[in-house]
């Protein structure tokens, strides 16, 4: 297009919604193109920010006054005529001082943001907003519609199993008898205990062959000595 030196403005569509409309027209193309189209197969939340794509989808002919999509529109959605019609809306669109200065925004951005501000009086947001676009054209990269796609969801993780708490070792049949606990284990598992007292009278002119007679007879029948 010819330089008028006049102020003005450009289109403004944020990549997202290029290339989710994209994929849209790729699996059924509209008759009509309105708000309400633009709100329901982008997930806008107003009528009013999907009305605001109208202007720049007309300004760049994909889509007629009336709605209706262009011939562009069918190559715009092809891959294989998709960087050509980049292309040709970037020419149609765009002045020879802006193509000529920046070739490749890539290299420039802050430049390219700075005309845009200088020739149009947008601001900084607005400004920056119209680069993103005249980039997005100047690359005609049909790959990086990939990088916006939504994220597969992640698959849900299951818990991690607890580890089973280890069973109990058996107490070991062999006990210690060893100690004085496992002694008063013993004489408690034994039953009762028995206590008999024995007084014995000696008279005093026993022999000392009887006392010893006498002891040996206890050893005998109380404690089983031999």
């Amino acid at each position: 297009m010819a330089d008028t030196g006049d102020r003005r403005t450009f289109p403004r569509i944020p990549a997202k919604n290029w290339w989710a409309l994209r994929e849209r027209f790729k699996q059924t193309m509209p008759n009509r193109v309105d708000a309400d189209y633009l709100q329901s197969v982008l997930g806008l939340t107003t009528t009013a920010s999907a009305g605001n794509l109208i202007g720049p989808l007309r300004t760049l002919g994909l889509i007629g006054d009336e709605g209706q999509p262009t011939d562009r529109a069918f190559d715009w959605r092809e891959d294989d005529s998709y960087r050509q019609v980049c292309e040709d809306m970037r020419n149609d669109v765009y002045p020879d001082t802006l193509r000529s200065a920046f070739p490749d925004p890539s290299e420039d951005q802050d430049g390219v943001t700075s005309w845009f501000s200088r020739n149009t009086g947008a601001g900084r947001n607005t400004a920056t907003k119209m680069t993103a676009l005249y980039s997005l054209l100047s690359a005609g990269d049909i790959e990086a519609g990939k990088t916006t796609a939504p994220a597969a969801a992640a698959p849900t993780k299951t818990p991690a199993a607890r580890p089973a708490a280890p069973e109990p070792k058996p107490r070991s049949t062999v006990e210690d008898t060893s100690g004085p606990a496992a002694l008063a284990d013993q004489r408690h598992a034994a039953g009762p205990e028995l206590n008999i007292n024995v007084q014995i009278h000696i008279s005093s002119d026993a022999s000392a062959d009887q006392i010893d007679q006498i002891f040996r007879s206890m050893s005998e029948h109380l404690y089983g000595g031999g």
